[in-house]
């Protein structure tokens, strides 16, 4: 399992509140070798990290995320729902989340489907020096403004991403790095993998929460993993 990258699922997930910066550093302390977070639109056109499109799941507010401005999103608590001891845990600006993440290690950045807010996410990141050690996952219809926007940026695609056969070739058509397939709609098989490496394109795989799962994926040429419990196959693999 030496050869496969772990990447931390909205930070070190399984045992700290989700896309929060204390996942996320936590995450940087096991050593991985990517943090993957989702970035959504405030009200007030401020990119922020949460996964869902409701606020109910992970905090102590109820409605859509885009409904509220971001005083009124840090007025949330988004810690005490995972335990009582991460109380005062907030929903993070994308800003605050990448700051938290140190250069050398990539983000997966998983980007609602909306051109203003891609062009802000780039903004930002170019601001920060942070676009080199970041890729975007996101829908191949923003491809085109992104690489306007940033021409060298690094893309995950994620168009067609429950058809696997579809999905390479979509991918391949629009030259992206990466794909990331879905295990919980098919199986992973070693023939997808080499024809997606074969167009040179790297695979990211969601997900592998335990060590025999995350050994299947290496020994298919699987180059990133994404998972929960990056604690577990860290240890795993610096073990090996």
């Amino acid at each position: 399992m030496k050869n496969i990258k772990i990447c931390a699922h909205r930070g070190f997930s399984w045992v700290y509140p989700e896309n929060t910066i204390l996942s996320f550093k936590k995450a940087v302390e096991l050593k991985v070798d990517e943090i993957e977070m989702d970035v959504k639109f405030s009200k007030d056109k401020v990119p922020v990290i949460l996964h869902d499109e409701k606020i109910d799941r992970t905090t102590d507010g109820t409605g859509y995320i885009w409904d509220l401005t971001l005083k009124e999103i840090k007025k949330l608590d988004a810690g005490k729902k995972k335990a009582e001891k991460f109380k005062g845990e907030t929903i993070p600006t994308l800003k605050d989340a990448i700051e938290s993440i140190p250069n050398h290690i990539d983000i997966n950045l998983h980007i609602w489907t909306d051109e203003d807010l891609i062009r802000r996410v780039i903004k930002i990141l170019i601001e920060l020096g942070k676009i080199k050690s970041t890729y975007l996952a996101i829908d191949s219809s923003l491809i085109p403004l992104a690489r306007k926007l940033y021409p060298e940026v690094r893309i995950c695609n994620m168009k067609y991403q429950n058809i696997p056969e579809r999905y390479i070739e979509e991918t391949k058509r629009w030259n992206c790095e990466r794909l990331q397939f879905f295990a919980p709609s098919y199986q992973i098989t070693e023939e997808m993998v080499k024809k997606a490496h074969s167009y040179g394109i790297i695979v990211n795989v969601f997900y592998a929460n335990d060590i025999e799962t995350a050994e299947k994926y290496s020994k298919i040429g699987v180059d990133v993993v994404l998972t929960d419990r990056p604690d577990m196959l860290i240890k795993f693999k610096n073990c090996k």
